[in-house]
């Protein structure tokens, strides 16, 4: 069964929960809350008309797709698309009985629903005749649509063409061989599909939008609001479903009264809640003239820079801090101000104490609607309504119910309707005209509307309002920046316009275009295999080209990583086959490519699925929308397009030549495809060929010894070739008689020979050259008719290996090939495809005995017991070395001769090599291994024998079996492949004229040509991906290509050639920047395997179970984050290694940098500004504070455009623990805990820069962690500051210029230095338990020379005198040199020491015992030494204990008599 529950279709109605009539916030609510059965959710719109166009909601791995109106966004029609996904029910009768989930056949792999009888005998009954959808193409082999409908509920079944008749009875039909399963089904409100469909989206809803009012034994529900009316004067009245108008009055109606009518809120928002953000004001602080710390950095890209005003501004002469303390509202009010949320209402209702009255609209009917006079000013009521436009594309999309308003026009006076699918340009314009005679002039009437936008508070704009979330702009209609209407702030894609008593938060819908004058950034995506689950390689590779990307986006550019899966290849078909057949026992799946085709696809698209939620639970951003798959008809298109281009060029030929050809997948492979085994085993063997000879003036016999590790060959023996160059010597042997052997080799023939030898004469190479031999087989049997067979020279003979003379077989070896070829020998090759000897063997001799032996196994044995049986066989024993494997299947290849299609890429490769010229690569030795497999490569074979792929446009003459490959005929196929389907190819009759070329037909009218079965090599597949590269039409170059370092051999390679070869006189790779990583490997440096059980898949990972069990004896789950941060400290470029000593130190990282954003949330909790801090306001220890971040986020940015990650992430690894941790944050925790005001606040904000900049730094590599962080920012930071992922790294980098200090970057190392110093000497202290916390010491820093250098140290120390025991984190810092001297004295008691030297000058640190007592409030030793114990309070404690015993008594019931006094 479904691993999803079991859902009930109610025609008309609803699909299980599903009922037609619910709003898209409550479907998507309900969805939401259940990732673990509805696990993807895809939401698409129309970005430019979001209100006129459906919002679709599909749900790919449940089966199903949803639409919802635009204008209302209730759900309209429920579609079945995939019957194999979720078990469905009509009447507790299945629709399609689904396998068990524990069986071979997947959950939802089915792609078939119930048949006709089903539905019409057994599920719906009788029902009219349908309507039927005639395919494009109207030829007998396509088929068209028969939608069968029913009240509520339609089937659509495919039925074939040539059935179809208007005349013929629909139930024997569709009860035909010629009707397939239903293929989708809908759920709809109507009588019928054909006269629903008309008015699908507009007619009324029978059900409520509620699905809590839709369900039968729910409690209670208020009445559902169907519109909201906007009077003016603060007058909404909201008409309900079925009861009476309700009127909201601003400034009268009490929570009392809106919870009678409406019930009780869904949440309420109090003033400090940080989830208040969507509605929190975006509060217009003056923005600096550079870098990111005045407003929202990031959107003053979209945003118009309205002229502040000193009304609205603050200037440079007031004290923005002190300000800030006068912001507070009144406690009691403050805490008592909330938002009511009414989600499935769609709109927000804020309760507070009354505020000024909302403006009546110009010549507005008091009568009608009186201003309102009863406004009690000492209780909570509603004065401002939300409503919520809830537009696709919008920020809080999905967060409410849509709500659907609009302006009374009798009250407004307005000539047409203005609603909420009204766009904002027509709205806008008719609002000024309502609100034009109100003003005195322009001036006033800007001045008037910009005031609302800068002055607009959490609850506090201009007297009472209404304010509409998320309008929407026509996109026709759209006016330029700077338009009529006077601009504000927003979010997101969103700005805020302004009216009297009424705000507009709009959806600008031209942010794309802004967008792409951005520099664009593109990642072209290697495509992993679409055959099974990922691995760990795969995290490391797509974790790499993620931070890659989220990094250029920090830099504001436009990213384009659009991911990409390679679905054709003989490990998709073969796996897809096995699973197919185990289904089905009447048949074998392989012998019929159109069941193979389908069942791969659908192997490939559920692979895919899987493949893609993997990939995004590691937080990988990309396009997933819109990924490319080389099984998708337009990629298939694109490819066989660039296929022509070579054919035209005369690139694409056809040979009978050996090619690695793989018997356990049957089809040839290209080199890309082959990987070597060191530890092969093979049964070689010495084998003496027959020469006659003048011996002693007699002509004799002399055997010619050659040595072969593949003795399977010999029956192809064509030819011996030996060196010209070379001395051969004569000898003889009592065993084996006169041999031949080279001079070279003659140390080695005692051991092969097994036996002594004598010589008897040198001969040199050049008279072998002349001479022939014969097959000693042949000889022996046949004498008569034997054919004696040329020796030949060959460069390539060597004595270092065998015996100086090769066995030439052309048929299955390219050096032997080239060789015959060059004389006009033929290749010969007596192996099928199977790898087994084939009856052209018998051609030979006496050698039936090897017919049908596989030439790997028996084979080998039989060909050396023919040998052997004529005295031919010298000696056999067994060698290990290096031989190729099959990369797929594992099992060994062959070299076979046989016909395939070739693309000739030797006379492209001057122009390859010369375009790897300007490429950047990453590491640099990748350069030189990518130039050298192009210039090995002279042909490619790019066919292969299997039905999975993009078929070879090739024809065949039925009778000579001569090929056709032409422009006019390739051109032809592809049109044809266009109109049919490239299925097509396969499911036609093989003799089907229609895909012959008319000229050729023209030209050949008898011949028959049938079509080929060979599939183009998946390089050619994807080495064509970068066709899916178009910029202005035209395909261009990717910025960076990232891969593992294998592929310089396959995709690298393949995407190069396929793109020179395309593109005219091009020397530009399809590549800018080419980045390889390197595999990854165990702890002890060996490749994951899972004979050797060392596996590590990246779900461990993410769950922690590899590591060691906690307290609670279970493990803890480190999330995806851990996964990047492994990747991200991993040098990528050569072999990574995983392990559980790695994996426990990400763990360790992970936790710091949790731990760390825990500390900087804690510390802006309660902060409120300022947003800008003068750099001379601040102490120094917080502008060295920012000195070291500015170097260090300077540092990161260069690691991070250099690629290199880990030492990005170890420069940030070292500033939190050693400068931030290590360093300012105990500086601070004094100042940060028991300060008040500016103080404090100075510490508040440069943590606020920290945080901000550490998340901008960290964003790339752990994304997800910054999400959470950001979720629990404080209000303020998440309303003034853009979103951390969002943010463009530049304009942190002037906003931390701007804290340069020339003079204290100079003495930050004697500083630095110092405080080393300081803290070696404490643990010196602290080792002997003289001291504890870094506070129970004073410091005295003793310069001993002070003249010249020693002068300058003490000055550098003087500088910051007053703020050294806050750098240093102790109670008190006193110097000791000339001219000064320590004002606290010497405690005498205890003291530790370290010296270290500036400049030349020593310097000693001093550590020792206070000489003043403990203050009890900040444990500082700063109070009267003769202070009571348990009252003593410094000077600074004492003095914030008394400002708060002033302003709130009642928190002291006993005070310290310390405090008390004064």
């Amino acid at each position: 069964m479904s691993r999803f529950p079991s859902l009930q279709i109610h025609p008309g109605r609803s699909l299980g929960f599903l009922i037609l009539g619910a709003s898209l916030h409550d479907v998507l609510s309900r969805l939401k809350a259940q990732p673990h059965l509805y696990p993807t959710i895809d939401v698409s719109y129309s970005p430019t008309q979001p209100l006129v166009a459906p919002v679709i909601l599909d749900l790919p791995a449940n089966g199903f797709r949803l639409r919802f109106d635009g204008p209302d966004q209730r759900l309209r029609l429920i579609e079945i698309l995939d019957f194999g996904k979720t078990q469905l029910s009509y009447k507790n009768i299945d629709l399609v009985k689904l396998p068990e989930e524990n069986t071979t056949t997947a959950a939802g792999s089915s792609q078939h629903g119930p048949i006709f009888r089903h539905v019409y005998n057994r599920l719906m009954g009788p029902t009219f005749p349908g309507e039927y959808l005639a395919p494009d193409d109207t030829t007998d082999k396509y088929t068209g649509l028969y939608v069968l409908s029913y009240p509520g509920i339609a089937f659509t079944f495919s039925l074939q063409h040539s059935a179809w008749s208007p005349d013929a009875d629909f139930v024997s039909l569709l009860s035909s061989t010629a009707a397939a399963p239903a293929k989708s089904l809908a759920i709809f409100n109507g009588a019928s599909w054909h006269e629903a469909r008309k008015d699908l989206f507009t007619r009324p809803c029978p059900h409520p939008r509620s699905l809590a009012l839709s369900t039968k034994g729910k409690e209670y529900q208020p009445d559902e609001i169907e519109l909201a009316i906007i009077f003016g004067g603060g007058v909404v009245e909201l008409s309900r479903r079925s009861s009476s108008p309700f009127r909201i009055i601003l400034g009268e109606t009490t929570p009392q009264d809106l919870v009678a009518e409406l019930g009780p809120p869904d949440a309420i928002y109090r003033k400090n809640d940080h989830r208040l953000s969507i509605h929190k004001p975006r509060r217009r602080e003056p923005r600096a003239s550079h870098g990111s710390y005045g407003a929202s950095p990031a959107k003053s890209e979209d945003f118009l820079d309205t002229d502040h005003s000193s009304a609205h501004t603050t200037t440079d002469d007031s004290d923005a801090e002190e300000d800030t303390d006068q912001r507070d509202d009144d406690p009691s009010q403050s805490t008592a101000k909330c938002f009511y949320n009414y989600f499935h209402h769609g709109f927000d209702i804020f309760i507070s104490y009354p505020s000024g009255p909302s403006p009546q609209f110009p010549n507005a009917n008091t009568l009608a609607h009186p201003p309102t006079t009863n406004r009690a000013l000492d209780r909570l009521v509603a004065t401002k309504v939300i409503l919520h436009g809830n537009v696709p594309g919008s920020y809080p999309f999905n967060r409410h119910r849509r709500s659907q308003w609009m302006i009374d026009p009798d009250a407004a006076s307005t000539s047409n309707i203005l609603d909420s699918e009204t766009s904002f340009t027509t709205l806008s314009n008719e609002l000024r005209n309502v609100w034009k005679g109100s003003y005195g002039s322009n001036h006033a009437e800007k001045a008037t509307q910009n005031a609302i936008v800068l002055d607009r508070d959490w609850g506090d704009s201009p007297g009472s309002s209404y304010e509409v979330l998320e309008g929407w702009e026509d996109g026709e209609q759209t006016q330029k920046r700077g338009s009529s209407t006077q601009e504000g702030s927003g979010s997101g894609t969103t700005q805020i316009f302004g009216f009297p008593g009424m705000l507009f938060e709009v959806l600008k819908n031209d942010v794309q275009q802004t967008r792409k004058e951005k520099p664009e950034f593109v990642l072209h995506d290697g495509p992993p295999f679409a055959n099974g689950p990922l691995h760990i390689g795969h995290a490391l590779n797509k974790i790499l080209k993620d931070i890659t990307c989220r990094f250029q986006l920090a830099l504001g550019k436009r990213i384009k990583f659009v991911p990409g899966w390679d679905c054709h290849g003989l490990p998709i078909e073969i796996k897809a086959v096995e699973q197919a057949n185990e289904r089905t026992t009447s048949h074998d799946v392989s012998a019929d490519p159109i069941q193979i085709r389908e069942a791969a696809e659908s192997l490939a698209t559920d692979a895919i699925a899987k493949q893609k939620a993997s990939f995004r639970q590691w937080g990988i951003m990309a396009d997933w929308k819109n990924p490319w798959k080389t099984m998708d008809a337009n990629f298939e298109l694109r490819q066989l397009e660039v296929f022509s281009t070579m054919v035209k060029k005369g690139l694409i030929n056809r040979k009978f030549k050996p090619v690695h050809w793989s018997p356990s997948s049957r089809t040839a492979l290209a080199e890309a495809e082959v990987e070597y085994r060191e530890d092969h085993k093979s049964t070689a063997a010495y084998v003496k060929y027959p020469m006659e000879f003048r011996v002693d003036d007699q002509v004799s016999t002399i055997g010619l010894v050659i040595w072969t590790t593949t003795p399977w060959t010999l029956p192809a023996n064509k030819a011996i070739a030996v060196n010209t160059n070379l001395e051969y010597w004569h000898i003889k042997s009592r065993k084996h008689g006169h041999v031949v052997i080279a001079k070279g080799a003659l140390p080695g023939a005692k051991e092969y020979l097994g036996e002594g030898y004598e010589v008897i004469q040198m001969i040199h190479g050049r008279y072998l050259a002349k001479r022939e031999y014969f097959d000693p087989i042949e000889l022996k049997h046949f004498r008569k008719k034997a054919k004696p067979r040329p020796i030949l020279h060959a460069d390539f003979v060597s004595p270092s290996t065998g015996t100086g003379l090769v066995h030439i077989a052309p048929g299955h070896g390219m050096d032997d090939y080239h060789l015959c070829l060059k004389h006009g020998i033929a290749a010969f090759t007596p192996v099928d495809d199977a790898g087994c000897f084939s009856n052209l063997v018998l051609l030979r001799g006496r050698h039936d005995a090897l017919n049908g032996k596989p030439v790997l196994g028996q084979g080998v044995e039989a060909v050396l017991e023919l040998f052997d049986s004529v005295g031919a066989l010298v000696k056999r024993h067994v060698f290990v070395h290096k031989y190729p494997y099959d990369w797929r299947t594992k099992q060994p290849l062959i070299i076979r001769a046989t016909e395939q299609w070739f693309a000739d890429v030797g006379q492209i490769q001057a122009e390859a090599l010369e375009s790897l010229s300007a490429v950047k690569f990453v590491p640099e030795t990748g350069k030189d291994r990518l130039m050298s497999f192009v210039t090995n490569r002279k042909e490619w074979c790019i066919s292969r024998q299997r039905a999975w792929g993009v078929p070879i446009p090739a024809l065949y003459h039925t009778s000579s079996g001569k090929a056709i490959l032409t422009a006019e005929s390739v051109d032809h196929i592809i049109t044809q492949i266009k109109s049919l389907g490239i299925a097509a190819w396969w499911s036609d009759e093989d003799t089907d004229p229609g895909w012959v070329a008319p000229s050729i037909r023209a030209q050949y009218p008898n011949s028959v040509y049938r079509r080929g079965s060979d599939t183009m090599d998946v390089w050619f597949d994807s080495g064509t991906s970068w066709t899916q590269m178009t910029k202005d039409g035209n395909s261009a170059p990717a910025d960076v290509y990232l891969e593992g370092t294998d592929q310089h051999r396959g995709w690298f390679q393949s995407s190069l050639l396929t793109y020179i070869a395309q593109h005219d006189h091009q020397t530009q790779a399809p590549f800018k920047k080419l980045i390889t990583h390197g595999f990854v490997l165990d702890s002890a440096g060996r490749k994951m395997s899972k004979s050797i059980g060392n596996v590590i898949s990246p779900d461990e990972i993410i769950g922690g179970t590899l590591l060691p069990v906690g307290k609670d004896k279970k493990h803890e789950a480190m999330g995806a984050d851990a996964l990047r941060l492994w990747v991200a400290m991993s040098d990528y470029t050569s072999d990574v290694r995983v392990s559980l000593a790695v994996l426990q130190n990400v763990h360790i990282q992970l936790k710091k940098y949790r731990n760390t954003f825990k500390f900087t949330l804690g510390v802006l909790r309660d902060f409120e500004g300022p947003m800008m801090m003068k750099p001379e306001t601040l102490q120094s220890a917080h502008r060295m504070a920012l000195l070291q971040l500015g170097h260090t986020f300077r540092l990161v940015h260069t690691y991070y455009s250099e690629g290199n990650y880990s030492k990005a992430l170890s420069e940030i690894n070292r500033y939190v623990v050693k400068d931030l941790s290590g360093s300012y944050i105990e500086s601070v925790r004094d100042v940060l805990y028991l300060d008040q005001g500016k103080v404090r606040r100075q510490a508040q904000f440069t943590m606020l820069i920290i945080h901000q900049c550490l998340q901008t730094m960290l964003g790339p590599i752990t994304p997800l962690l910054i999400e959470e962080v950001w979720d629990h920012s404080p209000a303020y930071v998440t309303v003034h500051y853009p979103h951390p992922l969002q943010i463009v790294w530049a304009d942190h980098q002037r906003g931390l210029d701007l804290f340069h200090d020339a003079r204290l970057a100079l003495d930050m190392p004697t500083l630095s230095k110092a405080l080393a110093a300081v803290n070696a000497a404490q643990e010196s202290a602290r080792s002997k338990d003289l001291m504890g916390s870094g506070v129970s010491c004073y410091v005295l820093l003793q310069v001993q020379a002070c003249d010249g250098e020693g002068s300058d140290v003490l000055s550098c120390f003087g500088r910051y005198r007053s703020e050294l025991a806050m750098m240093f984190a102790v109670s008190a810092v006193e110097l000791d040199g000339k001219g000064v001297s320590p004002a606290h004295g010497w405690a005498g008691e205890w003291m530790a020491s370290e010296e270290f030297d500036v400049k030349a000058v020593k310097v000693i640190a001093h550590v020792h015992k206070p000489s003043q007592a403990k203050c009890i409030r900040c444990w500082r030793f700063l109070a009267p030494p003769d202070a009571p114990k348990d009252a003593a309070l410094c000077d600074r404690c004492d003095t914030v204990i008394k400002q708060l015993t002033l302003k709130s008594p009642e928190l002291f019931e006993s005070v310290p008599q310390a405090a008390a006094a004064g």
